[in-house]
């Protein structure tokens, strides 16, 4: 699947619009749900993936390895978030964790309060360290792939991460 996508993206840099969607159209959902978890609504959400998708397709040929697309495209999503909403970083993160999961409408009342109370925790943390749990939990990113995006050292990463996860942990006990 890998050696697939790679032939994909390198299509795609060869200006085929169909093998960019398809590569899209793998990331699509990952994308969204940072997006919305960084905007807090689905519309500014959609907007800001349009316009990472649109701007990630005009550049594409910039792109120097095809193994690099997803932490590039994140890259890209995370700075047009930044840009179009302009919001202290302490506004950032409001949607509550429960209506980013797939399954929310399926979530029952114990479920919606543990759902809150990890909100709520995930909003104790620091911006940076919020990102980091996100993009590791949710995102499901290795720590290299997380440093790509955020600039930072796959060490510093994990070593964020850990303490960021610690916190969680006392936060919600």
């Amino acid at each position: 699947m890998k050696h697939d996508l790679d032939n994909l993206i390198l299509e795609a840099q060869g200006g085929n619009g169909r093998a960019f969607a398809d590569v899209y159209s793998f990331y699509a959902n990952d994308l969204y749900r940072f997006a919305l978890y960084f905007t807090g609504n689905s519309a500014d959400a959609e907007d800001c993936v349009q316009e990472a998708v649109l701007l990630s397709f005009k550049n594409i040929t910039s792109l120097k390895k095809p193994s690099a697309f997803k932490s590039w495209m994140f890259k890209i999503l995370a700075n047009v978030c930044k840009t179009k909403l302009s919001v202290p970083a302490d506004r950032l993160y409001a949607v509550p964790i429960h209506e980013i999961s797939d399954t929310a409408a399926d979530k029952n009342q114990s479920d919606m309060v543990l759902s809150a109370e990890l909100s709520d925790a995930l909003n104790s943390l620091a911006f940076e360290e919020k990102q980091i749990v996100l993009l590791s939990v949710i995102g499901r990113y290795k720590s290299r792939e997380i440093a790509e995006i955020l600039d930072l050292q796959a060490g510093t990463v994990r070593s964020k991460l850990s303490r960021s996860l610690t916190k969680l942990r006392d936060i919600l006990q």
